[in-house]
Parts: C-alpha cells; sequence; structure tokens
C-alpha cells in the first residue's frame, strides 16, 4: 500500500512528545511528531490556533532512528488553551494530523491537541490503583452499631439485620434498608490486606446518615452515620490511611437529598421559604420533583444561591467541610453528576461545576473532582469544571461488551440491549474516541473500573469465566487512566443485578480464588511500578481478530500490551508503528517469554483465552 506509512505516525500529550505537560502560562515546552522514516514527508508544520487565529508553525527534523523521525518545536505557551495539530507535506499533497488520527481530511478544531495551562491536577491519582468499597457489605468492625430488625421503617418495609454472607434482598422487597453491618471500622481493620494487594487510594460510596443500606439518600451531609461508626470512625479511618501513604474520596449527591433530609423536612412546612427554593415545587401538581421519579430522593434546585452557599461556597459546606482536617479527604465522587442542576428549561450544570472547582481546589490544589456519567462525560472533564469523569462509554462499558456482550440495556431486557460481542476493532475505536475527547492530562484521571456497584460483576458478565476476568483486569491496569478494583472482584465474588452485585465480602479465606487474587496482584504491581502505565501516552497497534495491542509510552520506558479474548492460537503481532527496528528484543514483564521482531512483527505461539503480555520495548 502506498500509504502503509501513515500507521506509524504518531503524536500524544504524554512526556514523549510534550517536554512538560503540565506548564504554567509564559513557560516554553517543546511539541514533537513521530513519522517513520519510509513515509514521503518533505516538512511537518504545527498548526496552533492563537487569538482565534491558525498559526502554521514550521518544525524541524530532530532526531532519527533510521527507522522513525522525530519533527519537533519549540512553543511558547501564551494562552489557557494551547490547541494545536499537524500539516504533513507528501508528494500526494497534504495529510492533517489531530488526536482523531492521520487523514487528507482537515478537522474540526474540537479534535485539536490541548495542552492545558496553569491547570490544577490532582498529580497524585495518576499513581494511585483504587480500590471501591460498598462500607455495609464490606466488613463489620463493630457489631454494636449494627442496624438491627425494626428500627425503622421505609416505603412500608421495616429494617432488617442480614446475617453475614446473606444474599442482598431485592429492592421490590426490602426496600434497600436490609443491612449486612458493614462499618468504616471494618474497612479500617482491614486496610493491611487491601494494602497487599497494591492499592493506593479508597473510593467509598456514600456514608452519611441515611435510611438505606447504600446511603444514596442523605438525611444529613453534615455527619458520618452512626451505624457506619460516626465522625470519630472516619477520622481513624483517615488516620490509619495516611499511615499507609493511601488517599481516600467519598461520594456524595449533589443531584438530590432522602426524603427524610431535614431540609426537605423544612420545605415541606413552607414551599416558599427560603430553604423551600432548595427544591424544585411543582404548583400545578403540588408536589417536589425527585430523581427520575424516585419519591424517596428529592431534586436539588440550583437556580437557589443559598442552596450554592450550603453545597460548596460555604468553609462549613456539604462539600468543602469534609476537605478540612481531622477528616481531610482527597476528592468527591459526584453521584449522577449529568443531572445536576439540570431539569427542562434550566440546564446549568456547566455553571455550577465551573462554580464550585475553585472553591474546592482553594482548598486543596490536589482534590479530584470525579463525577458519574454513564453517558458522555467529555463535555466537562476540559480542564474548567471536573478533573475525571467515570469512564463508563470510554472504558467500561465497550471492554464489559467485548469480553462479554452485554452493553447497558441489556439490565432489563430493553429492545436497545446488544447482547454480541463488541468487535475488537469497534472497542478499539471506542476507546480513542473518548480520549481524542478530552485533554490528554485528563485522560491520565479518568476513572476506569470493569464492575461497580451499579453493574453486574465482572465474574458475572463473562458468565463465569475466569480467564475473561483475568483479561479485563490486566486491560484495566495497563489502559491509559485510573484502575479502580471493586471489593471482592479479585478474589472471585459473583453478582448480578442490583443489589446482588453488593453481596458481603467473604472473609473465609477458604471461599476465595486464590490464583485470581495472585492475577490481581501482579498485575497491580505491574501498574504501580511501570512509568509508562502510569503517566505514558497511548497508541493502537493492532485491534483484529479476537487481539487487542496498544503502546504506552514515556521517555524512560515503553511497553506494549497485547490481550487476546479467543480461543487458543498464535498470532503474527505487527509492531512496526511503534517505531521498533527488527532484531529488537521485548520481554514479556508478566513472564518469563522474550520475542523477537522480525520484518515489523513478534510471532506469539499458543496464546490462551484471556492471556495478556506486557512487553517492555
Amino acid at each position: 500500500m502506498a500509504n502503509h506509512w501513515v500507521a506509524g505516525v504518531h503524536h500524544d500529550g504524554s512526556s514523549a512528545y510534550v517536554s512538560n505537560p503540565y506548564p504554567r502560562s509564559g513557560d516554553t515546552i517543546t511539541i514533537s511528531i513521530r513519522v517513520p522514516t519510509s513515509a514521503p514527508v518533505s516538512s511537518v508544520h504545527c498548526r496552533v490556533l492563537e487569538d482565534g487565529e491558525f498559526r502554521h508553525l514550521d518544525m524541524h527534523l530532530r532526531h532519527t532512528t533510521g527507522v522513525v523521525n522525530l519533527w519537533s518545536l519549540d512553543l511558547l505557551v501564551q494562552q489557557p488553551r494551547v490547541e494545536y495539530s499537524f500539516k504533513l507535506m507528501t508528494n500526494e499533497g497534504a495529510y492533517y494530523y489531530s488526536s482523531m488520527g492521520l487523514s487528507r481530511a482537515d478537522h474540526p478544531t474540537f479534535f485539536d491537541f490541548l495542552i492545558l495551562a496553569d491547570y490544577d491536577a490532582p498529580h497524585w491519582v495518576r499513581d494511585a490503583v483504587f480500590y471501591q468499597i460498598f462500607p455495609d457489605r464490606f466488613h463489620n468492625g463493630d457489631p454494636s452499631n449494627d442496624v438491627q430488625d425494626g428500627m425503622w421503617e421505609r416505603e412500608g418495609v421495616l429494617t432488617r439485620k442480614l446475617q453475614w454472607g446473606e444474599l442482598p434482598i431485592p429492592w421490590v422487597k426490602a426496600r434497600s434498608v436490609d443491612f449486612a453491618g458493614g462499618d468504616l471500622q471494618g474497612i479500617t481493620q482491614k486496610l493491611d490486606y487491601i494494602a497487599s494487594l497494591g492499592i493506593r487510594a479508597l473510593y467509598l460510596t456514600p456514608i452519611f446518615t441515611a435510611a438505606s443500606n447504600h446511603h444514596y439518600d442523605a438525611s444529613t451531609f453534615n455527619e458520618v452515620d452512626p451505624h457506619l461508626g460516626g465522625d470519630s470512625a472516619l477520622v481513624e479511618l483517615r488516620r490509619a490511611l495516611t499511615e499507609r501513604g493511601m488517599r481516600l474520596v467519598l461520594d456524595i449527591t449533589p443531584n438530590h437529598v432522602g426524603v427524610t433530609h431535614y431540609w426537605f423536612g423544612q420545605a415541606q412546612a413552607d414551599p416558599h421559604s427560603e430553604i423551600g427554593g432548595y427544591f424544585v415545587y411543582d404548583e400545578r401538581q403540588k408536589h417536589f420533583e425527585t430523581w427520575l421519579g424516585v419519591s424517596s430522593l428529592i431534586k436539588l434546585n440550583y437556580n437557589s444561591q443559598k442552596l450554592r452557599d450550603e453545597m460548596y461556597r460555604l468553609p462549613d459546606s456539604a462539600i468543602r467541610r469534609w476537605l478540612a482536617a481531622p477528616y481531610s479527604i482527597d476528592g468527591w465522587r459526584l453521584d449522577v453528576a449529568n443531572m445536576v442542576g439540570n431539569l427542562r428549561m434550566s440546564q446549568l450544570d456547566h455553571e455550577v461545576w465551573s462554580e464550585m472547582r475553585p472553591y474546592v481546589k482553594r482548598d486543596n490544589p490536589e482534590a479530584y473532582l470525579l463525577g458519574e456519567y454513564f453517558q458522555d462525560g467529555t463535555p466537562h472533564t476540559q480542564g474548567t469544571e471536573l478533573d475525571a469523569a467515570m469512564n463508563y462509554q470510554g472504558f467500561n462499558t465497550p471492554v464489559r461488551r467485548w469480553v462479554g456482550g452485554a452493553d447497558l440495556g441489556t439490565w432489563d431486557d430493553k429492545a436497545w440491549g446488544d447482547t454480541s460481542l463488541l468487535p475488537t476493532s469497534a472497542l478499539a475505536l471506542q476507546l480513542e474516541r473518548f480520549q481524542a475527547a478530552v485533554p490528554f492530562v485528563i485522560a491520565l484521571q479518568q476513572f476506569n473500573q470493569v464492575s461497580s456497584h451499579d453493574l453486574n460483576r465482572i465474574l458475572n458478565i463473562t458468565n463465569g469465566n475466569k480467564a475473561l476476568v483475568r483479561l479485563a483486569t490486566s486491560l484495566l491496569m495497563a489502559y491509559i487512566g485510573v484502575p479502580c478494583l471493586y471489593y471482592g472482584d479479585e478474589i472471585g465474588l459473583d453478582g448480578g443485578k442490583d443489589p446482588d452485585n453488593r453481596r458481603c465480602m467473604p472473609w473465609n479465606e477458604s471461599e476465595w480464588d486464590h490464583d485470581l487474587l495472585a492475577h490481581h496482584k501482579r498485575w497491580i504491581a505491574l501498574r504501580n511500578n511501570s512509568p509508562a502505565l502510569r503517566d505514558g501516552g497511548y497508541q493502537t497497534l493492532y485491534a483484529e481478530g479476537d487481539t487487542t495491542a496498544f503502546l504506552r509510552e514515556v521517555p524512560q520506558q515503553r511497553v506494549i500490551f497485547v490481550g487476546h479474548r479467543g480461543a487458543r492460537t498464535s498470532l503474527n503481532l505487527p509492531v512496526w508503528q511503534a517505531g521498533i527496528p527488527d532484531g529488537a528484543v521485548l520481554r514479556d514483564l508478566a513472564s518469563d517469554l522474550a520475542v523477537t521482531v522480525a520484518e515489523g512483527a513478534v510471532t506469539l505461539k499458543d496464546v490462551a483465552q484471556g492471556q495478556a503480555f506486557l512487553f517492555a520495548v
């Protein structure tokens, strides 16, 4: 093919191609692009958008290996957003290169590469592997604070105390008032186990006083639920985490409160009062707006300036009070972020997040602001609002479809549910598209999972196929962004549709899959010890049949991930696109395998289903 070379052209926002991905205004940075020496490229130009105008800056050939040429230029950072792309001149005409790749066609500037000046990044996040815990189901550290049978009623159902390990009761019967007794003391007691996995940060689902076991129906944002140990237990957890060098992210519901919240009690007494304005009252129907029609979750109204004070402006507001000592949490997961401030003609989400951010960053410049988006969160992760999204569409959903053939529509047998396996080429394309839609430094912070408290567990999605669970876990640890493990996945905990996905963590080790546990530890260690996996750029190398492969690189390390979901086979895997010369020896960091590049490719023999490699280049 005359244009076979195009797959070898590469640039991303990593330190391999941008000398400082986190510049301050006034800095000069060096930008580079890799081009195969075989390419018929006569000159390369960087097209920069400055003050609304394009400037075409000539790049110079800085370095050549005989296989690739590195073209570079120095650029002064003098705007909050440095937007740029490349124009490669060849004997057949110009090629344009953006975050969407190389093409003869030009592109909208939305897909330009983007460098953020003076961006307050939560730098610790890139070095973390998270562990998500649903507190009521993890470990019962203090039985004296357990919810007992009949302590209160919710929607006509009395609370029930489960025996540890008893399966969660479906919502239609239990109304989420079946409690297993897990608490913050239990988490503190199991921190040595969590640390032994290689985990460096915790994400806890809500812990504020509430009527349900999931606590997404807060009665207040001002106290930790006494049944979870109260404020003192959070202080002790924070202390124990700090001793181990671990971080803590909590979960809050800025979109709604529970029907038992004291704000709502006052609003019901007088819907037209100042506190009544915290909510949206329908004068015709004489009722308050709820979250998706759920009567126990009352929608908050961000047209109220007083509500904004209470949620994030005041030092003692719901968001800011827990950032301060003695709690000193490291960030927030913001529940249903896609709906916050949005209701019909009132669409305030961009306004709310852009206003909240400076208040949070003033208290802690490295606080992590993470929004829940089952949909597309990229409009809110451009550097001025949230630091990251729960990357469902950009990682979780396509990966689960690739290994298990289940998209979100299969939850309730929707007509639009797709149970077919996602083609590998489509997996690569969806991953690339959602990377392309955010600045590179944001892509490094996106929050990736293969299971969560809202989804069937990965073991359930793969129909019990642990080879595919291992593959999904390896991909999670190797992909760009921040990996998060859902408690129990590492020992083979199963779980179907919510609330079955919130089973109790079994602490009898005879019930654990120790081979699966060892696999998780191995790949978490690979992640923790690899600068390329934590900070590196990303380039798709292969996505055909049942096999995917990509390059992660920083100046000090280059690694290639290879994952295979199909039957046992042998593979001839092209790697020339990464600029790797023939004769190079690649060594698998996950085993003792070594392969040699010949004619631009490596041969992998007898590759089993679920097998994954991490080759050091």
